[in-house]
């Protein structure tokens, strides 16, 4: 039985269809990330807290995260903590990525998991699925998952 040999070329056009269809998939997993994130202070200080997201749902948020989320912080790092906290998921990981653009993001993973948690690179930092699932478990409606097809790089 002869099998016939598949061009060159086959691969690259699949790959990209492959990424396409990802892309496309991607978007719609992703379309409850937040249009904007919001302050800690300014979510403690509105009535029913949420956050507005991408599709033009909102995203409500439990006052008690909210009071925990600020006996961890100083004046100061609750309005430049922005929430919700984003953590990346890749399918080619084993934990996620925390997205924290400033320091208040660190003092927060730090204190919540009960250890030092390490910039991974800049604004990024790495918890591994037993941190990942103390992390949801005490924050819930204060992070979010963020789905990317990025790969380690």
């Amino acid at each position: 039985m002869h099998l016939p040999e598949l061009r060159d070329d086959t691969q690259p056009q699949y790959e990209r269809l492959l990424q396409a269809y990802l892309s496309s998939e991607l978007r719609l997993v992703n379309s409850g990330l937040p249009q904007s994130r919001v302050s800690l202070a300014e979510l403690s200080s509105q009535v029913q807290p949420q956050i507005p997201c991408a599709d033009g749902s909102q995203q409500m948020v439990k006052r008690s995260e909210l009071e925990y989320l600020s006996s961890l912080l100083d004046a100061s790092d609750r309005q430049s903590l922005m929430l919700p906290i984003l953590i990346e998921i890749a399918g080619d990981q084993s934990g996620a990525v925390v997205i924290c653009p400033g320091s208040a993001e660190q003092k927060v993973v730090s204190s919540v998991l009960g250890m030092h948690v390490e910039y991974e690179r800049p604004g990024q930092m790495r918890i591994y699925k037993p941190q990942l699932a103390l992390l949801r478990r005490k924050l819930k409606t204060t992070t979010q998952y963020m789905f990317s097809t990025r790969t380690g790089d």
